[in-house]
């Protein structure tokens, strides 16, 4: 395996040193960081509450969201 010197600014370096988990190395947190991310990575994530709350809210918020839309639909037609 190779290895290549990279220069980093004092903050980048802190940011990635304050990443660090105990027993990684530098490279092994670069890796870590660097993934790309799936959905299933992130299940279990949230609670099952608070994934209920949040439906309620975007429910909520769509709701609203149309009753504005109709609204502004409505003075649009109204003013042509």
């Amino acid at each position: 395996m190779g290895y290549k010197t990279i220069s980093l600014s004092e903050e980048a370096y802190a940011i990635l040193k304050k990443a660090k988990r105990e027993n990684e190395s530098f490279s092994q947190v670069v890796i870590r960081l660097a993934q790309r991310r799936t959905l299933s990575d992130f299940i279990g994530c949230i609670s099952e509450e608070s994934v209920s709350k949040l439906t309620y809210a975007l429910a909520d918020f769509r709701q609203e969201r149309s009753k504005v839309w109709s609204k502004s639909m409505e003075e649009l037609v109204k003013d042509q």
